[in-house]
């Protein structure tokens, strides 16, 4: 017996939300859970099985690609009494006049246009070595799939972004598209109607805005990680932590609370959030991340060993830093002026390899590149030190990931308006208490991590396979 070619099937939620998270309403995202997924043999058209939380009743939406690439909602049916009914409709003939429709979005409502990270540019000497090879290589491929996927629905602000994102802005801008995948996985809806700060969210009655930042080496064209190793943290670690790193976060912080985004009149009232990463370095953001809370807040540890050679931190202040002729004497939620910062998001995640993991997870890329995954979980235990080792295979049915994992958010204890934790669910949260520095949030979760990359064929198969037009299976399915 063979497959009706109009029926759907079933695809997983990784694949399903790298088309449609998207364009969800923020709404949706509180109101309704994704039950099964499904797709036609070409993808052309998805759908959903819904589960509305509030009235207990189950929904159909299908989605389909607009004119510019975007997967949109055009039909729902429903409601139906359990999932099960939804389902055996769309695993049978009842199913085949959806998937001959054809949807038209004459008379939906115009969304701007997105972004084609990957259109030709000029000056095309001056494009950055990482940006060739997500463009050009087969390891990098799942990534490039989810990022097309995902630009299409991020309009160009500022009108540099492509320009940026090929040239010296590489790192900046994946760090931006990082960013705009978080927020929308968190339900908030971005904004474009202003171009400064970068991010206007909104979700139910709050308003945030959100500026990036990162921390640059001198030449961003080599900071970037294009391929191979990069090299380890300095041999005195905890003193270029503690004494170095701080400036380092702190300089690029300084120059954008000298633009004052909190006086802007779409800003003013609202929460307003620095989103900080480091690129200082090729690889350095696996293991800066110590001094983020060092200069935010002026905390430190002072290790110690016990009998059994476990390691603990026992909390020290730290303040003070000087680099050349610079000196900063307090840490930044003490500093004048930062009482308008509600608080400093930050990850050590916001590189291609996040997007090429995710993409993997979701079917995309070449299907002979595997991706492997090592790095340290927190131990939950009371002043553990060390981290976890874990090294995983990313499609292992035992691996789990999603957009936010990695991100922290550092409230600040001077805030004029404090942000609730409950806007950012499923991240870490890390507050002064009672003068102490505590942290909320899920447990274990990675600390830092690198992602290994293994072409099973190699360049000399690969150029054979497609010299004899034999390449087409390796690309796989992929987004169109």
């Amino acid at each position: 017996m063979t497959d009706h070619p109009s029926r759907f099937h079933r695809m997983s939620l990784e694949r399903f939300n790298a088309f449609a998270l998207w364009s969800w309403d923020p709404e949706m995202h509180d109101q309704l859970a994704i039950g099964s997924c499904w797709s036609t043999h070409d993808e052309r058209i998805l759908a959903a099985v819904l589960h509305h939380r509030e009235t207990r009743q189950f929904w159909l939406a299908a989605l389909a690609r607009d004119s510019a690439g975007r997967y949109r909602g055009f039909t729902r049916s429903g409601p139906y009494p359990t999932a099960r009914v939804a389902e055996d409709i769309m695993s049978d003939h009842r199913s085949e006049t959806l998937a001959r429709a054809q949807p038209d979005f004459t008379n939906f409502p115009n969304l701007r246009d997105g972004i084609d990270l990957f259109a030709p540019q000029p000056l095309q000497h001056a494009l950055h070595p990482a940006y060739l090879v997500l463009r050009d290589g087969p390891n990098q491929s799942a990534a490039r799939a989810m990022l097309t996927e995902l630009a299409r629905w991020l309009p160009d602000q500022d009108g540099n972004f492509v320009k940026d994102y090929q040239t010296t802005g590489y790192s900046a801008r994946t760090w931006e598209l990082y960013l705009f995948a978080c927020m929308r996985a968190l339900g908030f809806a971005v904004g474009s109607e202003h171009a400064v700060p970068d991010f206007d969210l909104s979700k139910g009655e709050a308003r945030i805005f959100v500026e990036a930042v990162t921390a640059n080496g001198p030449d961003t064209m080599t900071s970037a990680m294009a391929s191979g190793a990069p090299e380890g943290p300095p041999e005195d670690f905890w003193r270029f932590i503690e004494e170095d790193m701080p400036l380092k976060f702190g300089s690029p912080l300084y120059s954008k609370m000298k633009k004052r985004y909190w006086e802007a009149p779409h800003v003013r009232g609202h929460p307003f959030v620095l989103a900080i990463a480091d690129f200082h370095a090729p690889g350095s953001m696996v293991w800066s991340h110590t001094a983020i809370p060092i200069y935010l807040y002026g905390t430190s540890a002072t290790v110690t060993t016990d009998t059994d050679g476990r390691r603990a931190g026992i909390e020290k202040p730290v303040s003070g830093w000087t680099s050349g002729t610079k000196t900063v004497s307090e840490p930044f939620f003490w500093q004048p002026d930062t009482e308008h910062v509600s608080a400093v998001l930050f990850s050590n995640a916001g590189t291609v390899s996040k997007f090429n993991r995710m993409g993997v997870r979701a079917g995309f890329g070449d299907r002979f590149v595997s991706l492997l995954r090592k790095g340290g979980l927190n131990d939950p235990h009371p002043g553990a030190f060390d981290p976890i080792p874990f090294d995983i295979d990313v499609e292992s049915p035992d691996y789990q990931e999603d957009w936010a994992d990695e991100l922290e958010m550092y409230h600040n204890p001077n805030a004029l308006r404090p942000i609730d934790e409950a806007l950012f669910p499923g991240m870490a949260h890390f507050r002064i208490e009672n003068g102490e520095a505590i942290w909320r949030g899920p447990s274990p979760r990675v600390l830092f991590s690198r992602t290994t990359t293994i072409d099973f064929l190699g360049d000399e198969v690969r150029a054979k396979l497609k010299d004899e037009g034999k390449d087409g299976g390796l690309r796989g399915r992929v987004a169109r």
